[in-house]
């Protein structure tokens, strides 16, 4: 069982590991769906706490799909995430036809060495969320894929998660987007991938705008382990 939290402050980060959760995913711009963090919060955090921290390589929210310069951009993220001592780096692109772009993934994992890479939830806007995953499942360096199982209704999506889970015999199904302690059992019980993500519901009011609840965070750990 892997429960990862997101934080977006030090003071997220350090509410999460004592809520007993075991990893965190640090982001900026949670309203934007993740964006990178700045070197400055990466630094802090990673020095101040003992979980792994994997942290959002993500310029901008426009889409998923990236330039050359937005590419060098993150390659250079990167270089100084991994020098800054993060356990890994969360990742993803598509072309303009919605397919993974399997030439950028490639030229980004040039830099992660040996840190942990999470290919994010832009698998759940590709044209073949299944077909994607298999195609990811074959890369050593990918050690988990973060989705909900695209963007269907939650019967469809459980589904989905179902089959990725049985076709992906390497990677990590990390299910996440909409994950709460009211329908996380559920999810358990008919996916049990035992990798759950979640962001607002370990939140004050559920909102991205607020700071981590330790209560909740907690509650959340307590009921799965």
């Amino acid at each position: 069982m892997l429960l990862e939290f997101i934080a977006v402050t030090v003071e997220d980060a350090v509410l999460i590991e004592k809520s007993g959760a075991d990893r965190i995913e640090l982001v900026s711009g949670l309203t934007e769906g993740g964006l990178t963090p700045s070197y400055g919060l990466i630094e802090k955090v990673v020095s101040s706490v003992h979980i792994p921290v994997n942290v959002m390589v993500r310029p901008h929210s426009h889409s998923f799909c990236y330039s050359k310069d937005d590419l060098a951009i993150m390659k250079n993220d990167i270089r100084i995430i991994r020098l800054l001592g993060a356990n890994g780096v969360v990742l993803g692109m598509l072309d303009e036809e919605g397919n993974i772009d399997f030439g950028q993934l490639e030229d980004l994992l040039t830099e992660t060495g040996d840190m942990e890479v999470t290919f994010h939830r832009a698998i759940d806007s590709s044209k073949n969320p299944l077909e994607a995953a298999e195609k990811l499942d074959q890369y050593k360096a990918i050690n988990t894929i973060l989705t909900s199982g695209g963007n269907g209704n939650w019967p469809t999506r459980l589904e989905m998660l179902v089959k990725m889970k049985d076709r992906c015999k390497n990677t990590d199904i990390l299910i996440g987007s909409g994950l709460t302690k009211e329908n996380i059992l559920e999810v358990h019980e008919k996916v049990g991938t035992g990798f759950y993500h979640f962001g607002s519901a370990v939140r004050i009011e559920n909102s991205v705008l607020q700071r981590v609840s330790l209560e909740k965070a907690a509650e959340i750990v307590h009921l799965l382990k």
